[in-house]
């Protein structure tokens, strides 16, 4: 059993971040591709050129993004993108519940 909460994880990582499961792995490990540089931070441009470079985001939907993930420093964190991971899994846990519930 822990193998499969271990795909379920990576399945939710991925859309969160908006990536194809192909390019899903651990955290650090989708944080070191944006980090382009490998400064330990994803600026603006960094996240940006990413998430724009599959032609699923627009440069504007992809620059709010960031904007609510990297907070007031402009800069993104692993530990940012790490909690709000954890958030979202935990919104979709949630309303996943809230399903169940009504049915």
């Amino acid at each position: 059993m822990p193998k499969m909460t271990k795909y379920f994880g990576l399945i939710s990582a991925a859309a969160l971040i908006g990536t194809p499961l192909a390019l899903a792995g651990s955290p650090a490990d989708y944080f070191a591709k944006m980090d382009a540089d490998s400064s330990g931070v994803v600026s603006q441009s960094e996240y940006v050129a990413f998430k724009t470079a599959g032609g699923k985001y627009t440069a504007e939907k992809a620059a709010a993004s960031f904007t609510k993930l990297a907070g007031d420093d402009a800069e993104l964190t692993l530990a940012e993108m790490e909690k709000a991971m954890k958030v979202k899994s935990k919104r979709k846990s949630d309303c996943d519940k809230s399903k169940e519930t009504a049915a």
